[in-house]
């Protein structure tokens, strides 16, 4: 029998400190709910998934829900996925990444999908090891010349203490237990070794600043476990024991704010960049970020 209300899954704070957030999961089932943890800041899906279900969900059905999601064809052809998310995301992630790497480094990343980000680090002279689970995503990153592996147990045993950095974009919110999956991360990094990785924040502000309605049934959705702010996520770097930094980040632009608001659907990037300059969208931007009004959040770990 279903809990109606659940202790929270991240603090195990009682059903007192537990509230709705989210009435309708997005691809989820009707009894499913986001609810939130007024004591750490957690978002987290209840009922959750079974592990079978995930496993099923990302070896097969990942890309076509996401093409769904967001009306982008691309996510079902690794190659046109491969070249436009270089385009839309390196910009955002090489100014993190030129402060850590250096030629010669060793670096993994989990969940390294059509090995957009691992081409670009090859090619500033690093041994680059990927891990991902979608069979088609594996084999075109391969067929690029990268060393791919489908599961974290596949590296196991062979790469513990190895890496100068190991990374994750957008993985976290998607494991059950975040705590244990650093954890797991921490185990493959040297001496020296840095963890970067990036988050939904839950701050984003078409639901906290703007309370789009349209983007709220469009943004809780099944395939994450968990939503994240600063507080809910230091909660959990704290655990590690280790030193760390929380960074804010912006993606989306004033554009794609006002395209939601307009209509109720995505796909406004740079619709209106011919009315706002780029020293507007640069400060829209850092004012978002400054307030942690922002759509993600980086994290170092050292």
């Amino acid at each position: 029998m279903i809990k109606k209300t659940p202790s929270c899954l991240l603090c195990h704070s009682g059903k007192e400190a537990q509230e709705i957030k989210a009435q309708k999961v997005y691809g989820g089932t009707e009894e499913q709910k986001f609810w939130h943890c007024k004591n750490c800041d957690a978002i987290y899906l209840f009922p959750v998934t079974t592990d079978d279900e995930d496993r099923t969900f990302y070896e097969n059905q990942f890309d076509k829900w996401m093409k769904i999601r967001s009306g982008d064809e691309t996510w079902t052809n690794p190659e046109t996925q491969f070249i436009k998310m270089q385009k839309r995301e390196m910009p955002l992630r090489l100014p993190w990444l030129v402060k850590y790497v250096k030629p010669g480094m060793k670096i993994l990343e989990i969940g390294s999908s059509s090995g957009f980000t691992l081409s670009a680090l090859k090619e500033m002279g690093c041994e680059c090891i990927g891990v991902e689970i979608n069979k088609e995503y594996a084999d075109f990153a391969i067929g690029k010349g990268l060393t791919i592996y489908m599961t974290l147990e596949e590296i196991s045993h062979k790469y513990i203490n190895y890496f100068d950095l190991v990374l994750h974009y957008y993985v976290l919110e998607h494991v059950k237990d975040p705590i244990g999956f650093l954890k797991e991360c921490m185990k493959y990094l040297n001496s020296n070794g840095i963890m970067m990785f990036e988050v939904p924040n839950s701050n984003d502000p078409l639901i906290s600043l703007y309370n789009v309605p349209a983007f709220n049934e469009f943004y809780w959705w099944r395939a994450h476990h968990w939503y994240f702010s600063p507080k809910s996520l230091s909660y959990i770097l704290h655990k590690l024991e280790k030193r760390y930094e929380i960074h804010p980040g912006q993606r989306y632009d004033l554009s794609n704010h006002i395209y939601w608001m307009l209509t109720g659907k995505p796909g406004g990037m740079g619709k209106f960049s011919h009315i706002f300059s780029k020293e507007t969208e640069k400060s829209y931007a850092e004012d978002l970020k400054r307030n942690w009004f922002c759509d993600y959040m980086i994290a170092v770990i050292y």
